[in-house]
């Protein structure tokens, strides 16, 4: 359909418009500037020199002098990016998070030896030279090392017993492709139309960004005019369509429906409610495999908090903030409560990674937070599914039990994202009796070429078991202390985990007689450690709704409240990915540079390097 002759000029507005933002340079200096990767020191393996950096505990006499630029509350890896970006560009940042240790999903803890990341469990686009990785590389100084994982690197399993089917999801979409036609012979033409699909809406990515960087007032008036089918089509007509109606659309083959979904438990919203777009960026964004931390996921906040404290900056933990200042005009800074005392910290602005709920639900005064939109915004949307992790060490090496670097997707039938809705939806004392639907089971210890470098784990292994739940099972408990929740709470965390791990065993017999160690951990658990206040995993749902245009519009970091900014995975999406672009976007905007211009120019520069290198 062709736009109306009005159209025209609004379009060459658009444009000025749009040269004049992404071409902007303040005064800030760019923190792209240089290439600030230096060869790997050696990896530190004394817990003691580790918590030095991850768990420096809140005091004021640690608090940054002579004037902060910023006060970020939390320690993800949202509110780490951004902080990283600002001290590459001078300044001062104080990083305040309420866990006794940084990092946030990236952190991990240790329990009788064993080690167990508790949100990091793969991630892609890091096996060479693109930006993703350049993004990473520059903000920890090239720390970090990636483990490329099994070419293999996900199994969907369908069933138990005699019923299981299992299914490999491979390394490269090619290789994906064929062992998909070689398993589903009858349906070439539908395996191929499912991979160009999956091409075709993750390129909504890159307008979500546009939108989030305009002015807010043209964002929306794009996104309410002909204007936006000039960016895209994927929200309007066919194109319009949730993640099960597409996968419908393709193929009556229930199993093949199920491997095409598999992995919406990443970010946590069945089929029926997720836009495709979105599921087809979660899964192009694994088109060349999995990748793990070397070291760990710990190694994240380990190699990103020295570079915050480079320009005065700080992370500290222990620090439970408790209000955001606010006098009457602009925010001011925050008050911070550590036992029981009280302690006000004052700096030009503060960002918040501690996700909508939390800032504007609980952290603002709330006479100044109903007045932002965004308060409207939370109660329109709806919190992510709740999640239980069950944490087991085995008293075996990965290589006696047959480890893989790889992770499991065990579904009890296929018709999955139906069976797991109806899970949850049952009361907890019928739920105690069922299956569980969706089970995401991995192998950190197989994961880390470093697992066995550690003293006292030659003949030890590791696997983290998570599944969404619901916040209904267990809200009852919220206020009440760890490990003294009572008889009738401790019943239904272990049934669960109890469940969750008779379904291992039933696909690893090889572990049931080597399990030396578990915790299970509740949305409870979740609420209490990373302050998620329904104990989700993935913030805010992750629904067609969430991630349609005008609403991804006003997802965005600077909010109608002067000095606060947001961070984190309820600005861009969720995962590794979604919250550290987050970083580039906020620090964009409180830096009043286009970082993410910067990044790119650098990625191109490295990248011209590298290849006149090999000429």
């Amino acid at each position: 359909m062709a736009l109306p002759i009005f159209v025209l000029p609004l379009v060459v507005f658009l444009v000025v418009v749009l040269i004049r933002l992404f071409s902007r340079k303040k005064s800030c200096p760019n923190p792209f500037s240089t290439d600030d990767r230096k060869p790997r020191k050696p990896y530190i393996t004394d817990q003691r020199q580790r918590d030095d950096v991850l768990k420096q505990s809140f005091s004021m006499q640690k608090v940054p002098q002579d004037g902060l630029d910023a006060i970020i509350i939390g320690s993800g890896i949202g509110g780490l990016s951004t902080a990283a970006i600002m001290a590459k560009a001078g300044k001062k940042v104080l990083v305040l998070e309420q866990h006794d240790q940084a990092g946030g999903c990236c952190h991990s803890f240790i329990d009788k030896g064993y080690e167990f990341d508790v949100g990091i469990h793969y991630i892609g686009q890091l096996g060479h030279t693109n930006l993703n990785k350049t993004f990473v590389d520059q903000i920890c100084d090239g720390q970090l090392e990636w483990n490329r994982l099994h070419e293999d690197y996900d199994v969907v399993s369908i069933g138990y017993g005699d019923e299981k089917r299992q299914y490999p999801v491979k390394t490269g979409f090619d290789n994906w492709r064929a062992s998909l036609k070689n398993q589903f012979p009858d349906e070439h033409s539908t395996i191929d139309k499912y991979f160009e699909l999956i091409e075709e809406y993750s390129s909504n990515s890159k307008f979500q960004v546009m939108m989030k960087m305009l002015p807010l007032w043209l964002a929306k008036f794009v996104c309410s005019t002909p204007l936006i089918g000039l960016f895209t089509k994927l929200w309007s007509g066919d194109k319009n369509k949730t993640t099960l109606q597409v996968v419908q659309s393709l193929t009556k083959d229930k199993d093949l429906q199920t491997i095409f979904c598999y992995c919406w438990g990443d970010y946590g919203t069945i089929p029926s409610k997720s836009h495709f777009s979105m599921h087809s960026l979660l899964v192009r964004h694994y088109k060349n495999g999995a990748f793990y931390p070397v070291g760990g996921a710990s190694e994240i906040a380990l190699n990103i908090i020295p570079v915050i404290e480079r320009s005065g900056g700080k992370v500290l933990v222990k620090a439970d903030v408790e209000e955001i200042l606010h006098n009457g005009e602009k925010v001011t800074g925050v008050m911070v409560k550590k036992g029981s005392e009280t302690y006000k910290i004052e700096a030009p602005m503060v960002i918040s990674s501690a996700g909508l709920y939390n800032t504007f639900q609980k952290l603002l005064p709330p006479t100044i937070a109903e007045k932002s939109y965004f308060h409207g915004v939370c109660k329109q949307l709806k919190p992510a599914y709740a999640a239980m992790n069950v944490f087991l060490g085995f008293n075996a090496s990965n290589e006696e039990l047959g480890l893989k670097a790889q992770s499991i997707w065990a579904f009890t039938t296929n018709d999955s994202a139906d069976s797991f809705e109806k899970y949850c939806g049952l009361h907890v004392e019928d739920a105690l009796d069922a299956q569980v639907p969706l089970l995401f089971i991995s192998f950190p210890s197989a994961k880390d070429p470093n697992w066995t470098n550690h003293p006292g784990r030659e003949n030890k292994s590791t696997c983290a078991i998570v599944t969404l739940a619901t916040w209904e099972w267990f809200k009852q408990w919220e206020s009440k202390p760890v490990k003294r929740r009572g008889d009738d709470y401790d019943a239904i965390k272990n049934t669960i985990g109890e469940m969750m791990i008779e379904q291992l065993c039933k696909l690893y017999p090889q572990v049931r007689d080597h399990i030396d160690y578990k915790d299970f951990a509740t949305p409870i658990t979740n609420k209490h450690y990373i302050a998620q206040p329904y104990g989700e995993l993935y913030g805010l749902d992750h629904t067609a709704e969430r991630m349609a245009p005008s609403m991804s519009a006003k997802l965005r970091p600077e909010t109608d409240i002067p000095g606060l900014y947001l961070t984190g995975q309820d600005i861009m999406s969720c995962g590794f990915t979604g919250a550290i672009y987050s970083g580039i976007l906020t620090a964009s905007a409180v830096l009043e540079r286009n970082a993410l211009i910067d990044l790119v120019k650098l990625h191109k520069k490295l990248k011209k390097s590298e290849k006149s290198k090999l000429a």
